[in-house]
């Protein structure tokens, strides 16, 4: 059986499936027919797309499954009706095998094209790439975007629509039109005349303070009552990635991969508003005055199509939107830092993903921090974390112009520090050959003009794509390819009893490093970690005044650490249990990748395998652990039976007596489906 074929059948033999649980005894007798016929038309197609009638035949394709579906709907109706029974019976027949022949054909060409372009890397897993059972979970429309505006842009170079629509609907088995049904999301809307209130407890961004330390300082969770916590309530909604939830008064803001945002009433979950953006959303929402805004207040956060977007707080009506860069592989991943009158986003970039791209002119993406007007949306200034721009160096083997430095992406919120009048960033790896000392930095940039007033470089020569095994590296590759040791998390700044202040960094490298805010001088290292491209620190750390408490996700060596601020000495160290037991579906991990979170001496510590963790802070003595996968939710919004899953790249936040955070990330360390829920806790759920 040729490779058409086997597509073609197996889309019929899912559709049969479904017949099956559904009884539908039409669909099952027509598919029975179809499937006779399949292999002699799947050769017939496969001639086609080969030649230069592929993407109209394709387009038809596509254009049959929908019509198709409508005229079969309605001839089964109409049997079921009693009208013209015979008749009706034969059309639904027809126009299922029609169908399921459309969908067979363009499942068809999907697989050509994945094995061409995708397989390399999926088929098995390599490196931060998903596997295909993995991306079999999906929406074929988180396939679409990830292909059209997201990650995987880069190998979808050259293709159409209807390209990308087969690639994901091969691999997906679902038609490409299937999507969530967001607007179903959002069905619990709160009581007319509901309004944000911004009085009282809060959790707002990244941190509830511009120096990052996560501490949560407005709450009332503490060591006695933490292990009486207990769901309040839970949102369910689709994604797979997302913000950490943000509390401002009455309000909890999130958002998704879906492109999907929302404001929730803090007490019952219910919907206030619900906005669409333009791309997909993992930033965290970054809430505080607007004069603009009706209610006085927005909120602000970024997509993965480089936009950031202002909103008024209590309506979610637009006030502005502004493109951060004009490069097509920016992204915005780290939550928006407000300080005054401006709002600091960080650039960051998928242009790790085009080794293979022989015909791409890598790399010409830097990392950057836009300053913008909270009021206007307009950009005061923007300063990019490699100050040189990218200049012609050599050709690929391909012939193909190749430029540099590149790289150093800005994945995680900036650090305020008013006291020196700078912001402080971290950065991500080289994408070329070209030396530069500013990628897997820290850096320090003026408030006013974003001038780089200083930068400490912890790896030099990091050079890395993604997709460069020795036995087969891409056109594009560096050489040696490097380690792959990013800045993901965001610096901490600490004022220490001694009277002098101290920035803290930790590293995918398993570093972690005490600076001298003054200079970027380094008064101590420690090593937490062996560290790897999706290990070490990941995505942040916690202080308090005595601490500094870091998770490291390892693979073998999964811990969640104290360390003395004043000289990274080990004060305690706890170990995830082993072997990895994950209660979803997907790859299992136990690393702690995601940041912690402190609140009245306790640290709550997130781990891959969906547990959250809860210490004393001094000691290092577990208090509580919840597995939020291991449970099921039935959700306010109407979701019955929702699961939980792997815990990534967010942590818990608390406001007042109630704590958040959202389970079902599905990213490169570990994965548990497209959906997610959030939790809403508190002491016994009351």
């Amino acid at each position: 059986m040729q490779q058409g074929d086997r597509a073609a059948t197996q889309a019929l033999c899912r559709f049969y499936a479904a017949a099956a649980r559904t009884g539908d005894i039409w669909l099952q007798s027509n598919l029975r027919y179809a499937a006779r016929n399949e292999r002699r038309d799947s050769r017939r197609l496969r001639g086609n797309i080969r030649g230069a009638t592929m993407k109209p035949v394709l387009g038809v394709a596509i254009a049959a499954i929908m019509a198709v579906a409508a005229l079969g709907g309605q001839a089964f109706a109409q049997s079921v009706s009693g009208e013209n029974t015979g008749a009706s019976a034969a059309n639904a027949m027809s126009a299922r095998q029609a169908q399921a022949a459309a969908l067979g054909k363009l499942q068809a060409h999907g697989e050509e094209l994945f094995n061409a372009r995708c397989k390399s890397c999926h088929m098995p897993p390599v490196e931060h790439a998903p596997s295909r059972s993995e991306l079999a979970a999906q929406f074929p429309n988180v396939i679409a975007d990830a292909l059209k505006t997201g990650k995987m842009q880069a190998m979808a170079a050259g293709l159409s629509d209807t390209d990308i629509g087969a690639i994901a609907s091969w691999v997906t088995g679902q038609a490409p039109d299937a999507r969530f049904d967001l607007t179903g999301e959002a069905k619990n809307a709160c009581p007319a005349g509901a309004r944000f209130n911004p009085a009282g407890p809060a959790w707002n961004g990244w941190s509830p303070d511009k120096q990052n330390t996560r501490v949560a300082a407005s709450t009332t969770i503490n060591a006695a009552n933490t292990p009486k916590l207990a769901v309040k309530w839970a949102f369910a909604y689709q994604g797979g990635r997302y913000g950490q939830p943000t509390v401002v008064g009455n309000r909890v803001f999130v958002t998704s991969s879906s492109g999907q945002v929302y404001a929730l009433d803090k007490q019952t979950g219910c919907v206030a508003w619900a906005y669409k953006a333009r791309g997909s959303v993992r930033v965290t929402v970054s809430v505080g005055k607007n004069p603009k805004a009706k209610s006085g207040w927005a909120a602000y956060f970024g997509d993965m199509s480089r936009n950031q977007v202002a909103v008024d707080a209590n309506s979610g009506q637009e006030l502005w939107t502004v493109s951060i860069d004009a490069g097509p592989r920016g992204i915005l991943t780290g939550a928006p830092s407000l300080w005054g009158d401006t709002l600091y986003v960080p650039l960051s970039s998928f242009e790790e993903g085009v080794a293979g791209l022989a015909a791409y002119e890598c790399c010409k993406q830097r990392g950057a921090v836009a300053a913008i007007d909270v009021a206007t949306g307009k950009i005061k200034w923007k300063s990019y974390s490699i100050p040189v721009t990218p200049a012609p160096f050599k050709k690929n083997s391909a012939g193909t112009q190749m430029y540099g430095p590149a790289g150093a992406a800005i994945w995680s919120s900036p650090t305020i520090d008013p006291k020196r009048g700078v912001l402080y960033v971290a950065t991500g790896d080289s994408y070329t050959n070209v030396e530069e000392g500013y990628s897997d930095a820290v850096e320090a940039m003026d408030l006013k003009t974003g001038k780089i007033k200083w930068a400490h470089q912890m790896t030099a020569l990091d050079h890395f794509l993604v997709g460069c095994p020795p036995q087969r590296p891409g056109a594009n590759c560096p050489t040696p390819n490097g380690p792959d040791f990013d800045f993901g998390s965001s610096p901490i700044l600490k004022h220490l009893a001694t009277g002098k202040d101290i920035l803290l960094a930790g590293q995918k490298s398993g570093g972690v490093y005490g600076l001298d805010p003054d200079d970027g001088k380094l008064i101590w290292q420690t090593r937490i970690g062996k560290g790897s491209a999706l290990g070490g620190v990941e995505w942040g750390m916690a202080a308090d005044n005595d601490n500094l408490y870091v998770g490291v996700a390892d693979r073998g060596m999964p811990t969640l650490s104290a360390l003395r601020l004043t000289d990274g000495a080990l004060i305690w160290r706890h170990r995830a249990p082993e072997p990895a037991k994950c209660s979803f579906e997907g790859r299992c991990g136990n690393g702690y990748s995601g940041p912690p979170t402190l609140a009245n001496g306790v640290l709550f510590g997130v781990n891959q395998d969906g547990h959250v963790r809860a210490f004393e802070a001094k000691t290092g003595k577990l208090l509580w652990d919840y597995d939020t996968a291991g449970r099921r939710y039935d959700t306010v919004n109407g979701v019955k039976n929702q699961r939980g899953g792997n815990l990534d790249a967010t942590g818990i936040t608390f406001a007042g007596p109630m704590g958040f955070l959202m389970a079902g990330f599905n990213g490169a360390s570990g994965s548990s489906g497209p959906d997610n829920v959030l939790l809403a806790f508190s002491v016994d759920g009351k």
